[in-house]
């Protein structure tokens, strides 16, 4: 008889498009899977997925025209597969509010009732909450979101700040913290370091992400200091008119031949990017973790990010900058990339990775999300 803890976790999809999201469960289930028997469920079609190790994947309709199509799939795989926990991942798409409703509603009064879990991947965060707030969220809030935050046994926060913000909303105090993280051991490490003149932002290309102030601080920069040899790489897709409106801001500055759009990119080829860039830069308003971090972090390569992500540890190790998300903030660090060395990158790159070592593996996480598990389901 098997005897392991059931897990059936639920996410939207599992697109390699969706950047964070689908990396996170990459990560998060070969490692999960030898602690559980785990199963991981999406709304939509299975062969949009990219594969994961360690779990079985499952399917359930999607869209809301096939809403009663979707609560029988779900409850149907919930008494399949009877499981200990069902955690639910996201927020805001009402599919993901009625999953964990129906899931606490079905089990109602049964002794068997499996523990609900949410992680928000930061999608509480101030200033996610703030856009669209009259027109999209608080309609939400109304009429699903509130009750299906309030309805979990533990929301899983990916830092403290993001901890304390969900606390502060008010709708469940019953916040734990697990980061993410990566499989540190298996990131090459870069094996040559240049003078920082090559920036790379690698990450979902989405109005939080800063990219307006870095392109306003790039644009200064070379005004000041029209030698510069500092130019930034954008890897990464987003929402059509939003990508366009970017590249005609630096088509309009005549900063084309200083900023490129590369598009998305994936795999070896990602990998290949992260360590012959100087530097990494995430200028985020908000970020809930940032794999993209970890990632360049345990590559060997530097990070320019912003005090709107948890990650001042970049700073007090000596591998980056944390700074704030403003224009000011980002010149004065773009200008005194002038004043390192290869040598001086090489050594912050050794810190990098020790940093990524120390602080960004999987296995630890995993295993304190599943103490959570069995402490919730006791």
């Amino acid at each position: 008889m098997n005897s392991k803890l059931k897990v059936l976790q639920f996410i939207p999809s599992l697109k390699v498009s969706d950047g964070g999201t689908t990396t996170y469960m990459q990560q998060l289930a070969p490692s999960l899977g030898k602690l559980c028997e785990l199963h991981v469920c999406v709304s939509g079609n299975l062969e949009d997925c990219v594969p994961l190790e360690g779990c079985e994947v499952h399917s359930i309709s999607g869209g809301l025209l096939h809403l009663n199509t979707m609560k029988s799939q779900w409850l149907a795989l919930l008494e399949q597969i009877k499981p200990d926990v069902v955690h639910v991942n996201c927020c805001w798409l009402p599919q993901m509010a009625l999953v964990s409703i129906w899931t606490k509603m079905h089990f109602k009064g049964r002794p068997n009732a499996p523990k609900l879990f949410l992680t928000p991947h930061g999608m509480l965060e101030p200033w996610i909450l703030s856009r669209n707030y009259w027109t999209k969220k608080l309609p939400a809030i109304l009429l699903y979101q509130r009750r299906a935050i309030g309805i979990c046994d533990c929301i899983i926060a990916t830092s403290e700040e993001e901890k304390q913000h969900i606390i502060e909303l008010g709708w469940n105090t019953h916040v734990s913290v697990v980061q993410n993280g990566i499989d540190v051991e298996k990131v090459e490490v870069k094996t040559s370091w240049s003078d920082p003149c090559n920036l790379l932002f690698m990450s979902r290309v989405h109005p939080k992400k800063g990219l307006e102030i870095l392109i306003d601080s790039l644009e200064r920069l070379y005004q000041k200091n029209p030698d510069s040899k500092v130019q930034l790489s954008i890897v990464g897709d987003g929402d059509l008119p939003y990508v366009d409106r970017l590249k005609s801001m630096v088509n309009n500055r005549s900063l084309t031949n200083r900023i490129t759009f590369v598009g998305p990119v994936y795999g070896n080829s990602k990998w290949d990017l992260i360590r012959k860039a100087d530097i990494l830069i995430l200028p985020s308003y908000s970020e809930n973790y940032g794999l993209i971090v970890a990632e360049s972090l345990a590559s060997g390569t530097p990070v320019i990010t912003t005090t709107g992500t948890p990650w001042h540890s970049i700073q007090s190790e000596s591998c980056g900058w944390w700074v704030s998300p403003d224009v000011e903030s980002l010149l004065k660090v773009l200008e005194s990339l002038d004043n390192l060395t290869a040598e001086d990158m090489k050594n912050m790159g050794t810190k990098a990775r020790l940093l990524a070592e120390n602080d960004c593996s999987i296995s630890a996480k995993v295993s304190l999300l599943y103490q959570l598990y069995i402490s919730n389901n006791t």
